[in-house]
């Protein structure tokens, strides 16, 4: 599975809680027996958005340039955005 990040920090005070934004990027296929299955393309985490907003933005970008693609949706289907606080020393 492809991992990228985009890590531009903003300047934060120490102590701070700040959002880091985990956006995966999914495709369906069929199996053998027609059931549909959500496969992982690839996942991209952001350390500099201030929101989820800027954050999917910020993925959706990344992912187009990783992928050499002029719009994401070329190589993937749907995606997910996942954030988790954590605390600046």
């Amino acid at each position: 599975m492809p991992v990228a990040a985009i890590s531009d920090r903003l300047p934060i005070k120490a102590g701070c809680v700040v959002a880091d934004y985990r956006v995966s990027f999914f495709n369906t296929f069929p199996n053998p027996y027609g059931k549909q299955f959500k496969c992982l393309q690839r996942v991209i985490t952001v350390s500099s958005a201030t929101d989820a907003e800027e954050a999917l933005e910020n993925a959706k970008r990344e992912f187009e340039r990783l992928e050499h693609v002029h719009n994401w949706k070329y190589h993937a289907q749907f995606l997910e955005v996942e954030s988790r606080d954590i605390v600046r020393k």
